[in-house]
C-alpha cells in the first residue's frame, strides 16, 4: 500500500496548472478515460458511414500497445516514429508511445526521401510504425535497413502488429498494475515529442516538445474554448504529424468532443455536410477555397435570385464585421442567401480556428458576414504552438488575436515577435548551436516574425524577417501578400516572386489543372492540350491582364515584371514547398534557375 506522502507526490505529478486534472499526456488519456465513455469517441469514414471506437475500445487498445512496447524493450526517452495517415490508429499509437515512456516522432506522410533518412538518423529511432504500408512505400525502400518497420492499422491484420498486441496482453496479465504505474511516472519536463519542421531551408530541424509544453497548450484550449461534451462535435481536417491539430485533438479528447476524420481533403465539404461539425480547425487555403466556391454559386445563378445573391455577396465583402446588417435588403440577404452558404457547410459552425498562415482579411471579412465564425491564430512548431489567438468575444479583424493564456510576447527592437511561456520548445534535438540563435538564456523565442501589438494586447503580424526582400535599388519587397495576390489568379493553384538582391520582381506560377480547364472551356479551347494551353500567348495575354491589376494596387517598386507558368502544381513531394504549402525558395529558385535569369534578361535585369 502506497503511503500518504508517495500518494501526494503522485497527485501532484498528475495534476496540472489551472486545476486541471492532468500535468502530462499519459495523466491526460487516465483522465479521458475515466470521465467519458462515448460510442464514438473516434470516427473514421467508411462508405456512407463511420467506423467508430469508443472510450472503452480506446483504453483497450492503447493499453495493449503501450505494454507491448514495453515489452518490446523501447526504453524511457527512446525515439519511436510514425507516420501514417490522420486516424484514430493515429491517436492510438502516440498516446501508447509516450506511455510506454518512448518519444513519439512523427514523420510527414509527404516527405522527401533526404528527409525521412535524415530524420530517422537524427532522432535515433529503432523503431517506427507506418501506417498503410501501401501508401508509403518511400520508407520501406530508403530506411528498412535502419529500423524495424512495423504495419498497423485500426482494422485488418499485420502479422508484427498482431505479435506487439498479444505481447501487450500478455503483459498485462503478468503485471496487471504496471500500465497505471507507468502513466504516473511519466513527468511534466519529460519529452514528448520530436517534430522535424520542414522549413524553408536546409534540413528538417527537430523540435523537442516536452510534456508541460504541450499540456499548457491544451490547458489554454479549455479556457478559452470551453467545450461542451453534450453539444460539441469535431470534424478533424488537418495532418496530426503537424502539432497545431495535434494539440487541438488533445484538447478536443480531454473535453470529451467526439471527434471525425477526413480520409481526403478533397471532401471536407461533402464530410462538413454530414457530420454538421460545431468546431474544427483549418488552414487559410480552405477557407479561400470555401470563399471562392460561395462566390461562384452566386454567379453561377440566374435570374432574380442571382442578382440577389450577387448583391449578398457583395455586401458581405464590403461591410465591417463589428456593425450589425440593418435594412431590408440586409434581412433579405440574412433570410435567403447566407443560410444557403452556411448550410453547405452543416450549419451548426460555432469556432472555425485558421492557423499556420496568414488569412487575407478580405477573406474573413466575407465569410464572417456571411455567418461562418472565423477566428484567426498564430503559433509556429517551436512555441507548441500557439502564441495567439482571436476567440468568441474577443476578435479583431486582421489581428492574430490576445495573447493565450500563459504566454507572454514583446516586440524586439527590429520588430521581431519574442514570445516566452511554459509553452516554449526545449530546443533543437542535437542542435545546440541553431537552438542558442533561436531561444535567449532567459526563454525568450525569436520567432522570425515581425508583428505588432496594440494598447488592447492584440497581435498583428507584419511579415518574416527573413523573407522581406532587398532588391538591388535598396528598395524592400514583402513576397507574402504578392504571392497570396498572384495565387488568387483563377487557374493558379500557387505562387512565389523573386526579388532579392534584383532590380525588379518576377513571379513563378504554379498552375491548378483542373480550374485551368475550366478555364480553358470558356473560350472554347477544349481541343488544345494543357500543355499548349499552358505554352500558348492566349492564356499568357489573360494572366498579363490579371497581373496588371495586381500591379494597380502595388507600389511600383513592388510590381510583378515578368512571369512563368510552369507546367504542374503546388506540390510537397517534389521538395518545392513546405508540408503547409510554403514555397521552400531555395529549391525551388535553383530547380528554376534558368527560366528566372531567362525572365531577367528580357528587361535587363540580372544584377
Amino acid at each position: 500500500m502506497l503511503s500518504t506522502d508517495t500518494v501526494t507526490e503522485e497527485q501532484k505529478r498528475a495534476e496540472g496548472a489551472e486545476g486541471l486534472p492532468f500535468a502530462t499526456l499519459p495523466a491526460l488519456f487516465k483522465h479521458i478515460s475515466g470521465a467519458y465513455d462515448r460510442q464514438n469517441a473516434l470516427n473514421w469514414p467508411q462508405g456512407e458511414g463511420w467506423i467508430s471506437v469508443s472510450h472503452a475500445e480506446l483504453r483497450q487498445r492503447v493499453k495493449r500497445i503501450a505494454l507491448g512496447l514495453v515489452d518490446l524493450g523501447v526504453r524511457r526517452g527512446e525515439s519511436v516514429g510514425l507516420i501514417a495517415p490522420s486516424s484514430p490508429a493515429w491517436v492510438m499509437m502516440d498516446f501508447a508511445i509516450q506511455i510506454a515512456g518512448g518519444v513519439s516522432v512523427p514523420l510527414f506522410k509527404r516527405i522527401s526521401a533526404e528527409s525521412l533518412v535524415h530524420e530517422v538518423r537524427d532522432s535515433g529511432m529503432r523503431y517506427l510504425f507506418v501506417g498503410n504500408p501501401e501508401e508509403m512505400p518511400m520508407a520501406y525502400e530508403h530506411v528498412a535497413g535502419q529500423v524495424e518497420l512495423i504495419s498497423f492499422w485500426y482494422s485488418g491484420t499485420h502479422e508484427a502488429f498482431d505479435r506487439l498486441l498479444a505481447r501487450g496482453e500478455e503483459l498485462e496479465r503478468r503485471e496487471p498494475g504496471l500500465f497505471d504505474r507507468l502513466c504516473r511516472e511519466v513527468g511534466e519536463d519529460d519529452l514528448a515529442s520530436i517534430i522535424y519542421t520542414s522549413g524553408t531551408t536546409g534540413l528538417p530541424k527537430g523540435v523537442e516538445l516536452t510534456q508541460r509544453n504541450i499540456v499548457s497548450q491544451v490547458a489554454g484550449c479549455l479556457k478559452l474554448l470551453q467545450p461542451d461534451p453534450a453539444k460539441d462535435v469535431s470534424l478533424s481536417t488537418l495532418p496530426l504529424d503537424h502539432i497545431f491539430e495535434r494539440m487541438v485533438m488533445y484538447f478536443y479528447l480531454s473535453g470529451g468532443i467526439p471527434v471525425y476524420f477526413v480520409d481526403d481533403p478533397k471532401r471536407v465539404a461533402e464530410y462538413m455536410r454530414r457530420v454538421r461539425p460545431t468546431i474544427m480547425t483549418v488552414v487559410p487555403r480552405i477557407l479561400e477555397k470555401v470563399a471562392m466556391k460561395m462566390k461562384e454559386t452566386a454567379l453561377a445563378t440566374r435570374g432574380l435570385k442571382g442578382l440577389i445573391a450577387r448583391s449578398a455577396v457583395h455586401r458581405a465583402e464590403h461591410k465591417d464585421i463589428d456593425r450589425p446588417f440593418r435594412g431590408p435588403a440586409d434581412a433579405l440577404y440574412a433570410r435567403a442567401v447566407y443560410p444557403r452558404f452556411t448550410e453547405a457547410l452543416g450549419g451548426r459552425l460555432r469556432m472555425v480556428i485558421s492557423g499556420s498562415a496568414k488569412l487575407h482579411p478580405a477573406v474573413a471579412r466575407f465569410l464572417i458576414n456571411v455567418g461562418m465564425p472565423i477566428y484567426e491564430g498564430y503559433g509556429l512548431t517551436e512555441a507548441s504552438p500557439v502564441i495567439s489567438v482571436n476567440y468568441e468575444g474577443n476578435r479583431k479583424l486582421g489581428t492574430v488575436g490576445p495573447l493565450f493564456p500563459g504566454v507572454e510576447a514583446r516586440i524586439g527592437e527590429d520588430g521581431e515577435i519574442l514570445a516566452r511561456g511554459p509553452n516554449i520548445m526545449r530546443g533543437y534535438h542535437n542542435n545546440p548551436k541553431a537552438s542558442a540563435e533561436v531561444v535567449t538564456a532567459d526563454g525568450w523565442l525569436r520567432t522570425g516574425d515581425l508583428g505588432s501589438l496594440d494598447a488592447d494586447g492584440y497581435l498583428t503580424i507584419v511579415g518574416r524577417k527573413k523573407e522581406m526582400f532587398k532588391k538591388s535599388t535598396g528598395e524592400y519587397v514583402p513576397p507574402v501578400p504578392i504571392e497570396y495576390a498572384l495565387s488568387q489568379i483563377p487557374y493558379v493553384d500557387g505562387a512565389m516572386i523573386v526579388a532579392d538582391g534584383r532590380t525588379c520582381v518576377v513571379a513563378l506560377l504554379f498552375p491548378d489543372l483542373q480550374k485551368l480547364r475550366e478555364f480553358k472551356a470558356q473560350f472554347g479551347l477544349e481541343g488544345m492540350s494543357d500543355a499548349e494551353f499552358l505554352r500558348s500567348g492566349f492564356l499568357a495575354g489573360k494572366t498579363q491582364e490579371y497581373i496588371n491589376r495586381i500591379n494597380g494596387h502595388l507600389h511600383h517598386c513592388e510590381r510583378v515584371e515578368r512571369f512563368a507558368i510552369l507546367d504542374h502544381p503546388v506540390t510537397v513531394e517534389s521538395g518545392e514547398f513546405t508540408q503547409t504549402l510554403k514555397p521552400r525558395r531555395y529549391i525551388i529558385e535553383e530547380k528554376y534557375r534558368d527560366l528566372i535569369e531567362q525572365m531577367y534578361r528580357s528587361v535587363g535585369g540580372w544584377k
